[in-house]
């Protein structure tokens, strides 16, 4: 674990507070940011634990761990070579809104829409559109999608993801369905594989506070 990462860590997040957990994740994982970006993540952050004490939106309730669990996915997804300029995304089962709403936050040349079946997480997922004034470039459709005849408004996309929503072996094919470039999201798991597909790139990285493995498989249609 990195010297800066023993810290005091409270329940929560407040961005006048917390704002160097956001900055040492970024230095951790090699991003720029200026200032006003780290204050638009930190708006983001902090409407997630606010509104986490009534929709139960992550089980991570601690600083460093509620920043690493919203923010260290996009940080890896911001590079296009994975992400590629001026794509049109798809995040399926946004719940708080991660990786696509902060990359959105950091790839102003994105066009994002999210897909998710809980109402109250839609509204959710509305109002933090509407604080952090990105209606413009996201928009959010209540919906449940079938992985096994997926449609979503607006489809086919250039890049789709989805983390945690569906198993990887199932998310691939149903992605590969919405959108020319899936990103599959893993832990520990192998990444899977599926007819049609290709895998062209597995970035792999570690989460800072425990070292836990996370890997990104970038697929193609063939």
């Amino acid at each position: 674990m990195p010297r800066w990462y023993n810290l005091r860590v409270t329940d929560g997040f407040k961005l006048d507070r917390d704002r160097v957990h956001i900055e040492r994740l970024a230095q951790a994982f090699r991003v720029g940011l200026l200032p006003a970006a780290t204050d638009t993540l930190g708006r983001y952050v902090e409407l997630v634990a606010t509104w986490n004490r009534k929709l139960d939106l992550t089980a991570a309730k601690q600083t460093t761990a509620l920043v690493e669990v919203l923010l260290a996915d996009a940080f890896i997804l911001a590079a296009e070579d994975l992400v590629p300029a001026r794509s049109r995304c798809v995040d399926v089962g946004s719940g708080a809104g991660s990786p696509a709403i902060p990359l959105a936050l950091l790839r102003g040349d994105l066009q994002v829409t999210l897909v998710e079946p809980l109402r109250k997480r839609v509204a959710f997922l509305r109002t933090v559109l509407g604080t952090l004034q990105l209606v413009s470039r996201v928009k959010v459709f209540e919906q449940k999608l079938d992985p096994e005849a997926p449609a979503v408004p607006d489809a086919p996309f250039d890049v789709a993801m989805s983390r945690a929503t569906f198993p990887p072996e199932q998310w691939l094919p149903a992605g590969a369905k919405l959108a020319d470039r899936t990103l599959v999201l893993l832990a520990a798991q192998t990444p899977p594989a599926a007819a049609g597909t290709v895998l062209d790139r597995l970035v792999s990285y570690t989460l800072p506070s425990n070292n836990a493995e996370r890997k990104v498989g970038i697929y193609r249609r063939e």
